[in-house]
């Protein structure tokens, strides 16, 4: 006869794993690792990006890889740079918690040890949430595959430029932008 153990909620991740540098997934916590150079400067360069340009444009609000999104009623996770729009931000009733609801963009940097299993997951779970559009990054391939909820993905390769789509009208960041400068060998 097999054990079966309860998966935690949200509410109870929150209540035991506040501010440390745990996720939720599927109800089982998850440790989350500290990251490298690379990706490090993918994520400050993109934050910076997005950033200037949702603030010039009054948009909404841009945060890092530490604020945490309720996807599930047993899963959270936070992205590495995501959007949040004015319409989301009117909706937050307790700023101290994690966002009851899904980031408009999601942006995952793809650092050495993640598998094509988990960043896979990571964007089915922000596209089924009701993220309205994934960019996941990948510095050492200096590439980025853009996701939307319709199931259409597309390669965008450095010295191309992303766009914001509907999320983000307007924006244009070559691919270059984000990642830092290429090795010299």
């Amino acid at each position: 006869m097999a054990i079966q153990i309860p998966l935690m909620t949200v509410e109870e991740f929150w209540k035991q794993y506040e501010g440390q540098p745990y996720e939720l997934v599927n109800g089982e916590v998850i440790e989350t690792v500290p990251t490298g150079f690379e990706h490090g400067a993918a994520q400050s360069r993109t934050n910076a990006h997005l950033r200037l340009f949702v603030d010039a444009h009054k948009l909404g609000e841009v945060v890092g890889g530490e604020t945490g999104f309720w996807l599930a009623t047993n899963t959270m996770r936070a992205a590495d740079v995501a959007f949040i729009s004015n319409d989301q931000l009117a909706k937050i009733t307790e700023r101290g918690k994690y966002l009851p609801f899904p980031p408009d963009l999601a942006v995952e940097i793809v650092s050495p040890n993640d598998t094509a299993g988990e960043i896979e997951t990571k964007v089915r779970q922000y596209l089924r949430a009701g993220t309205r559009l994934v960019w996941v990054i990948y510095p050492e391939l200096r590439h980025v595959i853009v996701y939307h909820p319709d199931g259409s993905s597309k390669l965008v390769e450095a010295p191309a430029a992303l766009d914001g789509g509907d999320v983000l009208p307007g924006l244009s960041i070559p691919v270059a932008e984000l990642l830092p400068p290429a090795q010299s060998s």
